[in-house]
C-alpha cells in the first residue's frame, strides 16, 4: 500500500503530465512535417483517400500503422497532418496504459510511478505527437507482453501480429513472449502439450514473417531499401550507442551498480577483463558510415554527436568508456520474472542487426527492460524521473520549433 502523502504526490504529478501531454500535443500541432513524417503522411492521405498505391522505393515497414491511421481519419473526417499527429499521440496513450499492464503482470502489483517515469521516456516521448510507426508498434508489443504474463497466448499473438504489420521486425521479441509463457510456471516443466498450447501463438507469428520475407524478397518492404537496410549484417554501433543514452538516462543507477561492479571485481578479479574487452570490440568496430548517418538538415542530434565522436581519437575513448562503464553499471539489474533474462541476448540481436545508428531502435528493449528492471530506492527514481521530465520537453520544444530534432 502506498502511503497516503506519496500517493498524492502521485497523483499530483500524473495531473502534471496531463497538462505537459496536452501542450505538447497542441505545440506539435502547429509545426512543419519533421523528417519521415512526409512519407508517412503522404501513405496515410493516399489510403483515406482510397488510393492504395505504395512508394515502394521509400516505405521500408509494413504499411499497417497508415492503414489503420486512414480509417480513423477517414471515420473523423479529419484529414490533416495536426489531426495524424493528435491521433498518434492517442497512440501514445495506448502504449501507456499497455506499459502498466505489462507492469502490473511482471511485478504483481500496480505501479504508476514506473509507468510516469515510461510515459517521460526522453527518446519516446517527442514520437507520441509526430507521425512515425514507433509508438503504436510499442503499444502492440507491450500489450502482447501483459497477455502473456497473463496467460492469454492467443490474445498476445494477435497483438504480435499486429505489430508485424506496423514493424515487420518487431518479430525479434516473439522468442521472448514464448518464453515467458513457457516459464509462467516455475515450480515444474511445462509438459508437450503446455508447450504446444502457450507457443502455437507465437509461432504463428514466425510463420507470417517468414512467408513475407519469402514473397517480398527483403525484410525492408522497399527493396530499393535494402541497401540502406540489409537482411544480414552485423554492427555493433547501436550496441554501444544504447548503453551510451543508457549512461545519460539512468546516471544514478550506473553509479551505483558501478561501484557494486568494483566492488564484485576485487573479489573476483577475472571481472576486470570484461571492460578491457568490450572496450577492445567498441574501438576496433566502432563506425559511423552509414549514409543516413551523414544528414545535416534538419539538425539531427543523434547524427552530430556520432560524427562528433569519430573526429578525434580522445572523444571516441571518451565515448567508449562511458557505454562501457554503463553496460557494467546496469549488468547487475534484477529482472522479474526471473525468465525475462531472454530480452538481454534478443535486445542484442535487434540492435547489432542495424548498420544505421538510431536511438529509436532502442525503444522497444528500453521498455521492456524499464518493465522487468527492479526499481531503486524512491529517490533515485524520483530524480530520474525530474530529470527526463526536463529532457523530455527540452527534446519536444527543439523538435517542434525547428531547431532540432533528435
Amino acid at each position: 500500500m502506498l502511503a497516503p502523502l506519496q500517493f498524492s504526490r502521485i497523483r499530483l504529478a500524473w495531473a502534471g503530465f496531463a497538462f505537459l501531454y496536452l501542450a505538447m500535443a497542441y505545440l506539435a500541432a502547429g509545426a512543419k512535417p519533421i523528417v519521415d513524417e512526409i512519407a508517412h503522411y503522404v501513405h496515410i492521405n493516399r489510403f483515406d483517400h482510397g488510393d492504395f498505391r505504395i512508394a515502394w522505393d521509400i516505405l521500408t515497414v509494413l504499411p499497417g500503422y497508415h492503414a489503420l491511421s486512414a480509417v480513423v481519419l477517414w471515420a473523423t473526417d479529419q484529414r490533416t497532418l495536426a489531426a495524424a499527429r493528435v491521433l498518434n499521440a492517442v497512440y501514445g496513450l495506448l502504449a501507456i496504459g499497455a506499459f502498466h499492464w505489462l507492469r502490473k503482470n511482471a511485478a504483481g502489483k500496480a505501479d504508476a510511478a514506473a509507468t510516469l517515469q515510461f510515459a517521460l521516456l526522453p527518446i519516446l516521448f517527442p514520437y507520441d505527437f509526430m507521425v512515425y510507426t514507433d509508438v503504436l508498434s510499442l503499444a502492440f508489443v507491450l500489450a502482447a507482453g501483459a497477455a502473456t504474463l497473463g496467460r492469454r497466448d492467443i490474445l498476445a499473438g494477435v497483438l504480435m501480429i499486429a505489430a508485424l504489420c506496423v514493424r515487420q521486425t518487431n518479430v525479434v521479441w516473439l522468442p521472448l513472449f514464448a518464453w515467458l509463457a513457457l516459464s509462467r510456471d516455475e515450480a515444474a516443466a511445462p509438459s508437450l502439450r503446455q508447450v504446444l498450447t502457450r507457443t502455437w501463438p507465437y509461432a504463428l507469428g514466425v510463420g507470417l514473417f517468414l512467408v513475407y520475407w519469402m514473397w517480398n524478397g527483403s525484410i525492408s518492404l522497399s527493396k530499393e531499401q535494402t541497401m540502406m537496410h540489409p537482411d544480414f549484417s552485423f554492427h555493433i554501433g547501436n550496441l554501444y550507442f544504447t548503453s551510451f543514452l543508457c549512461a545519460l538516462l539512468f546516471p544514478l543507477h550506473v553509479r551505483n551498480g558501478f561501484k557494486e561492479f568494483v566492488r564484485n571485481a576485487r573479489l573476483h578479479p577475472w571481472l576486470l577483463s570484461v571492460p578491457a574487452i568490450a572496450f577492445g570490440i567498441f574501438w576496433a568496430g566502432f563506425r559511423v558510415d552509414h549514409p543516413f548517418n551523414q544528414a545535416d538538415e534538419p539538425w539531427t542530434v543523434h547524427n552530430h554527436l556520432l560524427r562528433f565522436v569519430v573526429s578525434a581519437w580522445w572523444w571516441k575513448a571518451a565515448f567508449g568508456l562511458v557505454a562501457v562503464a554503463a553496460a557494467c553499471g546496469l549488468s547487475g539489474t534484477r529482472l522479474h520474472p526471473r525468465s525475462a533474462w531472454m530480452l538481454y541476448p534478443l535486445t542484442f540481436v535487434a540492435l547489432a542487426s542495424s548498420w544505421m545508428i538510431e536511438h529509436r531502435y532502442a525503444l522497444v528493449p528500453l521498455a521492456l527492460w524499464q518493465v522487468f528492471r527492479e526499481r531503486q530506492n524512491e529517490k533515485i527514481e524520483t530524480a530520474t524521473t525530474a530529470l527526463w521530465a526536463v529532457l523530455a520537453v527540452c527534446a519536444c520544444l527543439g523538435t517542434f520549433t525547428g531547431r532540432f530534432s533528435l
